[in-house]
């Protein structure tokens, strides 16, 4: 069997509007308020980094403490100098302290004067949660609110999914809760994925990585190891692989790396739902109303677990169970549930009761 085809993906970043913020919601949430929007503004600040090949890279900076930022290592890699524009002017970094492999690099800024941001405490994040994404592209910031749509376990802490789109510019932009603490960074999303695929590395990694003294070195492009996400794909998490090969729509394989994952992570809602989507495609009807009411019972907020478990209740002709999956998406994802009732009704000629 020849290896799936490498992932590719595309780096983080926010669409932005000059002059001030562009905010736009994907869910009906709890947003920040305008003031907590504006003091968390002034401890973002926006990266150029002057490459060894002449280019310039740019992305985005969080405060984590007194004259500490912290960006994705993807942005500042190659780097041969870095400063951090905050409040229309340059800062010069100083140093550097990079964890390649977790894609977070502290940058020192001795003279930036704005403040850190607060880390979230340890009550654990849900799928469904308010979040709000800030970040820098072209010359201004934009700040995005969504919801986390899914929690990857990877290396004893969590991969942060979320429908806040982002693209190139905001690699290194943060990702805050309901209450304005910092509980991502902005870091990856999959090229021509499905809406939803964009993922932030763990605030814990930043908290758990904060420098020593004897830590900071000088600016200097870095090892040529990849971040954990741009890996061949043998060598990625579990949850990007099924990912990728959902995406190509090799479902013998998924199914194998499903079973694989469910073997090894069997209380892994996302296990199921891969393996759940490999057996509906594989028209293994029975096997994938197991996995998928599997995943609704350990995720039972994940829209997507629902959806996909009525697709297989439709496929099985179990109409009863389909219309008790519509009501319960309605619930979740009101487009979703949509989108099944109106397949479902085209295939059951109106058995699906309005």
């Amino acid at each position: 069997m020849q290896p799936p085809t490498p992932l590719r993906f595309k780096l983080a970043a926010c669409a932005l509007a000059a002059g001030g913020f562009a905010a736009t919601a994907a869910v009906d949430a709890q947003p920040l308020g305008r003031a907590e929007i504006v003091a968390l503004s002034h401890s973002v600040g926006r990266v150029e980094a002057r490459l060894d090949d002449g280019r310039v890279g740019v992305g985005s900076a969080i405060t984590v403490a007194q004259g500490v930022l912290v960006t994705n290592c993807h942005v500042t890699s190659k780097a041969l100098s870095i400063k951090v524009i905050g409040g229309g002017m340059p800062w010069a970094v100083t140093e550097q302290v990079a964890d390649v492999n977790h894609d977070v690099c502290f940058l020192r800024v001795p003279e930036w004067p704005h403040p850190p941001v607060r880390l979230r405490g340890a009550s654990p994040l849900k799928v469904g949660q308010p979040v709000s994404a800030m970040g820098f592209t072209a010359l201004a910031m934009t700040l995005r609110m969504g919801e986390i749509t899914a929690l990857h376990a990877h290396e004893s802490a969590q991969i942060i999914e979320t429908d806040t789109a982002f693209n190139s510019g905001a690699s290194g932009g943060g990702l805050f809760d309901e209450e304005g603490a910092l509980i991502g960074m902005l870091t990856f999303r999959m090229r021509g994925g499905t809406a939803g695929h964009y993922f932030a590395v763990p605030m814990q990694w930043i908290r758990d990585r904060l420098p020593r003294e004897s830590q900071w070195a000088e600016i200097a492009p870095l090892e040529k190891a990849r971040p954990f996400w741009a890996g061949d794909i043998d060598q990625l998490p579990l949850f990007m692989r099924a990912a990728s090969l959902e995406e190509q729509g090799r479902w013998s394989e998924l199914r194998s790396v499903a079973e694989f994952w469910t073997a090894h992570d069997p209380d892994n809602p996302d296990a199921y739902l891969a393996l759940g989507i490999a057996m509906r495609r594989l028209a293994a009807h029975e096997a994938a109303v197991e996995s998928l009411s599997r995943a609704v019972a350990l995720a039972p907020k994940n829209a997507q677990a629902w959806f996909n478990l009525g697709q297989a209740y439709r496929a099985s002709g179990n109409w009863g169970a389909l219309r008790r999956v519509v009501d319960a998406l309605a619930q979740l994802d009101e487009a979703l549930a949509r989108r099944l009732r109106s397949e479902s009704e085209k295939s059951t000629a109106g058995e699906i009761d309005p």
